[in-house]
């Protein structure tokens, strides 16, 4: 709503890129801050970040 309302009367594809871009990102947030449980087990992965997980993305 706050989108529609302030670019999506002027600039309707920029609205729509900044709601999916926002999406996104609030998704990531929350399966990071959510999804990750203190008590992951640290001696299986070094750091709590699995072997396999990609280095560009943050952990």
């Amino acid at each position: 709503m706050i989108l529609h309302s302030t670019l999506g009367r002027r600039h309707r594809r920029t609205a729509l890129t900044a709601g999916l871009i926002f999406t996104l990102w609030f998704t990531w947030f929350l399966v990071t801050w959510l999804g990750m449980p203190d008590s992951y087990p640290a001696p299986l992965c070094p750091g709590n970040v699995p072997p396999w997980w990609p280095s560009f993305i943050p952990a």
